[in-house]
């Protein structure tokens, strides 16, 4: 790996993980009270299942990344290389 990218090589992985549960969490939420706020207005559990619960998942997916990003980046800004991590670079 680059040594220039390596820092950010946890915050990657943390995203990997917690990207798809911001997806499904945001659309299992966004559909589920669309879809009783659809039952209560018609008055009957028979109802369409709502659209664009989808695209709303993406659109927190997406924010998230950015967020992310940003605080990968300011992280990775401040805190100071280790001395450890240096010597291995020097000597291979």
């Amino acid at each position: 790996m680059n040594a220039r990218l390596r820092p950010y090589e946890p915050w990657f992985r943390a995203w990997l993980i917690l990207a798809p549960l911001v997806a499904w969490g945001s659309h299992f939420i966004i559909f589920n009270a669309r879809m009783r706020l659809a039952q209560l207005a018609k008055d009957s559990m028979q109802v369409d299942e709502p659209e664009g619960t989808v695209g709303y998942a993406a659109a927190c997916t997406v924010a998230f990344t950015l967020l992310m990003v940003v605080i990968a980046r300011l992280w990775v800004k401040v805190t100071p290389a280790d001395d450890g991590e240096a010597k291995e670079e020097a000597d291979a």
